[in-house]
């Protein structure tokens, strides 16, 4: 039986992390000893671990509790996993192409000369963009 800062240590997060995913239904309520602190499985430390990949790819906490759902219920969700991951690697590329978009822009910017500004300008080298 583990306590709830040892699981954290474990895993790589805090504690009120922990306390967090009980309370949205991705990690089920821990036992408590008779002096009230909670005591977890290891089958708690995979499953945390497994919420913290999950994270550290993108997939989101509303969609990693379906994902444990189907588990729980003795089916592999890797095909979901897999959607998931084609839906977040399209949204990052989009992502790069702006970001690229945007860089060119700020070339184009940091090479353009200051000149005056007129009356009703801010700065030229935005407003003239």
């Amino acid at each position: 039986m583990l306590t709830i800062g040892l699981v954290a240590r474990q895993v790589g997060v805090q504690p009120s992390a922990i306390r967090y995913y009980e309370a949205q239904g991705i990690l089920r309520p821990a036992d408590r000893r008779p002096n009230g602190y909670r005591i977890y499985t290891e089958d708690a430390v995979k499953l945390l671990l497994f919420v913290k990949r999950a994270q550290s790819l993108g997939i989101t906490l509303k969609e990693i509790k379906p994902l444990l759902t189907l588990a729980s219920q003795g089916q592999q969700p890797c095909t979901h996993v897999k959607q998931l991951a084609r839906t977040h690697l399209g949204e990052i590329d989009q992502k790069i192409r702006e970001l690229q978009t945007l860089r060119k822009d700020l070339r184009t910017l940091l090479q353009r000369r200051v000149t005056r500004a007129h009356a009703d300008e801010v700065c030229p080298i935005i407003d003239r963009l």
